[in-house]
């Protein structure tokens, strides 16, 4: 109406005392369920550092195999950084548009991985295949990398800069 500015109603009505008390319930049973969670995360992150060097030994110490525990380091090295990156993202508390950000780095981190146990296994499979499997990876990191560009694009980076 004519005149009477500021009257538009609000996204979120006030809340009731007892409906702030259940959401500040809610919001502490939230973080104490990410913090559990980031608790087992870094419990897998162990694990796979321990998988990691017994990957990598293995193949050295019996077969004398440097290429095989090449692959297997990087393998599980990549995983562990996965999970540390997911450890991060989880406990951050940070905007939306940075976390999209973390989980988008996951993506291509996980991407990659992915393209590499795929040339690694390369060696006897059918070589179309091979082909084949490689460009869908690298199209779909392709497209997590444009996404990651785009949403810094308009969010800016992690400092808050717009790139």
């Amino acid at each position: 109406m004519p005149g009477q500015q500021g009257t538009e109603p609000a996204i979120h009505p006030e809340s009731s005392p007892r409906e702030q008390r259940w959401d500040r319930g809610l919001e502490r049973g939230a973080g104490i369920l990410m913090t559990v969670v980031g608790l087992l995360l870094i419990v897998f992150v162990v694990v796979a550092l321990v998988g990691a060097v017994e990957a990598t030994v293995e193949p050295l110490v019996h077969g004398h195999q440097f290429t095989r525990a090449a692959v297997e380091g990087v393998d599980s090295a990549f995983l562990a950084i996965i999970l540390l990156e997911l450890v991060h993202t989880t406990l951050s508390k940070g905007h939306i548009s940075r976390q999209l950000q973390e989980f988008l780095v996951i993506g291509v981190t996980s991407g990659v991985r992915s393209g590499l146990e795929i040339a690694a296994g390369a060696r006897g499979a059918d070589p179309r295949q091979t082909v084949i499997a490689l460009a869908i990876n690298s199209l779909g990191v392709l497209l997590l990398v444009f996404a990651l560009w785009l949403v810094r694009q308009h969010f800016g980076d992690e400092n808050g800069t717009a790139t």
